[in-house]
């Protein structure tokens, strides 16, 4: 049997499963090369499915998600419940969106010239964005305690640095179950920075920067950033719940640092661009010398045009709140650099920078100056 012949022979077993959960009436649709039709809206559960693949493009990911949908069914005993079931394919489906293949497409289709390569880019970014308001709203489904685990793994993980004093996700499920604790998971990975295997990935400037275009590694540092803007939206919009007097945050910031000695004593400065409404993501990400992780010279990094006013505005707030800490305030004046204090740097013209929020800088302290130099040519 030709690859041809196998492709039809499981599209046409994936169009023929009509149920996947008795209660929620969920329809696999035939899967095209261009699109994986919208699935059945006919319940609750459907419906959200049917907002994460809505004119998905990707192929693979398309049978991926079907796959999951089978084994979903098979795996699923008569008269077991089914709403913890039907999370959990939601959940995993979600996750897929935001690790999965479709992302790397889309950067191919971009590196290739594609004539798709927009609405690929497109879709992903849509993919992304709605993956992420799902796993939050199946957390904020799954209990109060659930819900207290959420903030802290989540959204006070802004105010920690490097992941400290987190609860294991393995002791979390009891409270949110499975699929719960699989969101939770997935969404503290894209906070702190994380590839899929738990591993500190590149940040979006450093691949601007030294214009890498590997798919995988470009499509992850862009699904972070998507990911933590959702996550900052569906705070603010549940912190206006509370106040309607809520003010929406300034920008997100990453703030990335050249030594892990210096990361504790930026807390009290972390803590203060907080309160002034920057929405510092995951305390200080520690970066490795490289030609471009440390540089010569402190700067905030920034995607879009109009964004160079924010730029300029937390460099000025920056400057404004002079640290306490003596070690602190040389690093961000520059002391001992190329130049001095920080410098906007202006990255709206990489090619997939449309796919980066707007609203969404990088601060980055270089600590050793000309000496990282040093550093990247010894190694």
């Amino acid at each position: 049997m030709t690859d041809s012949e196998r492709g039809r022979t499981f599209n046409n077993i994936v169009s023929g499963i009509a149920a996947i959960a008795g209660t929620i009436g969920l329809v696999v649709a035939t899967i095209t090369s261009n699109e994986v039709n919208k699935l059945s809206q006919q319940s609750r559960t459907a419906g959200l499915v049917g907002d994460l693949t809505d004119k998905l493009t990707s192929k693979q990911l398309g049978r991926d998600i079907s796959l999951l949908a089978i084994e979903h069914m098979l795996n699923t005993e008569p008269g077991k419940e089914k709403a913890p079931r039907d999370k959990l394919l939601l959940a995993r489906i979600s996750i897929l969106l935001i690790e999965g293949s479709s992302g790397e497409e889309s950067i191919h289709a971009q590196n290739n010239n594609s004539r798709q390569a927009s609405a690929t880019q497109t879709q992903f970014n849509h993919g992304v964005d709605q993956a992420a308001r799902v796993l939050n709203r199946l957390v904020k489904s799954s209990g109060e305690s659930c819900n207290s685990y959420y903030k802290q793994q989540v959204f006070n993980l802004n105010l920690k640095l490097g992941g400290k004093n987190l609860t294991p996700a393995a002791a979390i499920e009891a409270d949110c179950g499975e699929a719960g604790a699989l969101a939770i998971e997935a969404l503290r990975k894209q906070v702190e920075g994380k590839d899929s295997h738990g591993e500190q990935a590149a940040s979006v400037s450093q691949l601007a920067q030294d214009a890498i275009t590997d798919p995988k590694r470009v499509a992850s540092a862009l699904a972070q950033a998507r990911v933590v803007n959702q996550l900052n939206a569906v705070r603010l919009e549940a912190a206006h719940a509370e106040s309607p007097y809520t003010e929406s945050s300034l920008a997100i910031v990453t703030v990335h640092l050249d030594d892990p000695a210096l990361a504790e004593q930026l807390e009290p400065l972390l803590l203060q661009l907080s309160a002034k409404r920057w929405y510092i993501v995951s305390g200080v990400r520690l970066v490795e010398p490289s030609a471009t992780s440390c540089g010569q010279y402190n700067s905030v990094r920034f995607f879009h045009k109009g964004d160079i006013e924010l730029a300029k505005k937390l460099i000025a707030q920056i400057d404004t709140l002079k640290p306490a800490a003596t070690p602190v305030r040389a690093l961000v004046e520059g002391s001992g650099n190329t130049r001095p204090g920080i410098l906007p740097i202006d990255l709206s013209t990489w090619k997939y920078a449309r796919s980066v929020p707007q609203g969404t800088v990088e601060l980055w302290l270089a600590s050793k100056g000309n000496s990282c130099q040093s550093a990247v040519s010894s190694t």
